[in-house]
């Protein structure tokens, strides 16, 4: 399927966030997000941990896509990932400040914006948060990642792996949702979203949208994290 040149979301568009663990260039996938994203009439991805060639960037032909890379050995890199069936109007990422305490790479997160049906601009932010340090350093990084969204006064979507593994963590999550007035989505089968310590690592929060229907997609074949898929609407 060629890429289209629409430049505008339609007015009910599918969201998958998924982290695929750097499996994305393994034996099937391909075939396998092809059918995926046909079967759940997806129009943007947020992936995690994927790994892209540089010599080598075909990834999804229906697909316009921006990264974010946090790691590079010798001609891959590693990283999140936006993708969206329309071209974005803008996109840009960051890296956190802190490093993870053993094997000492930073964590990335992507920002795009892309037009809607009803000419406001939605905000998509994915991000993998920082997983092995303190909580104080944890908060921080997600403060910085909130403070360039915080601007955005139209339809927002903050999506990925927050590595939320403990009550705090997700307390902070959650406060900084609540200051820019995102709601959590609410999963069918939630109980097959990735899980430590009973706390769930992967989640979507919007605001400025309708949400129609949202469920979890077992992956497992490819993957240590299932899917999310959540579906939107721009009208009341």
């Amino acid at each position: 399927m060629l890429k289209t040149e629409n430049r505008v979301l339609p007015p009910e568009f599918g969201l998958l966030c998924w982290n695929v663990h750097k499996q994305n260039r393994g034996m099937g996938f391909n075939a396998y997000f092809e059918e995926l994203v046909r079967h759940h009439a997806i129009d943007l991805v947020a992936l995690q941990e994927v790994k892209i060639h540089l010599h080598h960037e075909r990834f999804g032909d229906h697909f316009h896509f921006s990264s974010a890379p946090n790691i590079r050995f010798l001609n891959q890199v590693y990283g999140v990932l936006n993708g969206s069936r329309i071209r974005e109007e803008e996109t840009f990422s960051i890296l956190s400040a802190h490093r993870e305490s053993v094997i000492r790479t930073r964590k990335s997160a992507v920002f795009s914006y892309y037009r809607l049906d009803n000419g406001d601009t939605l905000l998509l932010a994915n991000l993998h948060a920082i997983n092995f340090r303190a909580t104080k350093i944890y908060r921080r990084e997600i403060d910085t990642i909130f403070e360039r969204v915080a601007h955005h006064m139209g339809p927002m979507i903050v999506t990925g792996d927050f590595n939320s593994w403990n009550a705090n963590r997700m307390g902070i999550v959650l406060q900084r949702m609540e200051a820019l007035q995102l709601q959590r989505v609410q999963m069918d089968r939630d109980y097959l979203i990735k899980s430590f310590m009973k706390h769930k690592l992967d989640h979507i929060f919007y605001r400025g949208l309708k949400l129609i229907e949202s469920y979890v997609i077992d992956v497992e074949r490819f993957s240590d994290h299932n899917a999310l898929c959540a579906r939107f609407s721009t009208g009341e």
